[in-house]
């Protein structure tokens, strides 16, 4: 005699529904954890393109400083580990206006690098130079002024007061004003 065999398609099927459930519930955990890391993170670390650029400059050969505006298309990149990157790209365009009325307009193409530190309060961040490799060209009434150089680092730690939100941030040091949006 024959025993029927009966196969119950139940086993499979909670077996398959567990590991589903422990399938999404460790890419929750991973996903979470990796959202938590982000979150211990200092604000400011991350990448950013410039929204806002304002800059007052004594330009050689000018009677008076001049504001610079401009820089759409450079991107700040800050680091955990303490060192960023101001990149221009092939070319990013700054402009401004000569006492006399004349066009200015500067040219910066390439990377700027550099070390930073956070205050303890997360309000402000100091910036020391570590080598560029990015160049700039000045045009006045949209003739060249001077060859096209190497950008020049300046020397020393320069602060900044920053104001960061995790889609914004600002940083001014009442003659560099630049706004930021997180990329």
């Amino acid at each position: 005699m024959q025993r029927a065999v009966t196969v119950s398609y139940r086993v499979p099927i909670v077996t398959l529904s567990v590991l589903l459930f422990l399938l999404v519930a460790a890419i929750v955990v991973i996903q979470a954890g990796r959202a938590g890391q982000r979150a211990a993170e200092p604000c400011p670390v991350g990448d950013w393109d410039v929204l806002d650029y304002r800059e007052q400059v004594a330009v050689e050969g000018l009677s008076s400083e001049v504001t610079f505006r401009g820089g759409e298309g450079t991107v700040l990149r800050l680091r955990a580990d303490g060192t960023g990157e101001t990149d221009y790209g092939a070319r990013t365009t700054f402009t401004a206006s000569a006492p006399d009325g004349r066009p200015i307009r500067l040219e910066v193409a390439g990377p700027v690098r550099f070390r930073y530190s956070l205050a303890a309060d997360g309000r402000s961040i100091s910036v020391s130079p570590a080598g560029n490799d990015a160049t700039s060209q000045l045009f006045i009434s949209d003739t060249a002024y001077g060859p096209r150089s190497k950008f020049q680092d300046p020397t020393g730690a320069r602060s900044f007061k920053i104001d960061c939100s995790p889609v914004t941030l600002i940083q001014d040091d009442g003659r560099l004003s630049v706004g930021y949006r997180r990329r």
